[in-house]
């Protein structure tokens, strides 16, 4: 499965911007993205690991229950 590398905007716009075939290589492309990013910057940079893109935007949409207390 590829990973996959959205920005993802305030209002939960996803933008695809690169896809890699192995994780050190999108992971060292998020690092980089996000030390560009300065403090104004609105929107967030994430890596998301899935078959294809509907799933990936699929997972990073979905609303997540947080985690009960005391489980970590």
């Amino acid at each position: 499965m590829p990973y996959f590398v959205y920005k993802i905007a305030p209002d939960k716009k996803l933008e695809l911007l690169d896809e890699y075939p192995g994780y050190r290589e999108a992971r060292d492309n998020v690092r980089d993205r996000r030390k560009e990013l300065d403090e104004n910057t609105e929107h967030t940079v994430r890596l998301i690991h899935a078959k294809h893109t509907e799933e990936a935007e699929r997972l990073l949409t979905d609303k997540r229950e947080p985690r009960p207390m005391g489980e970590e």
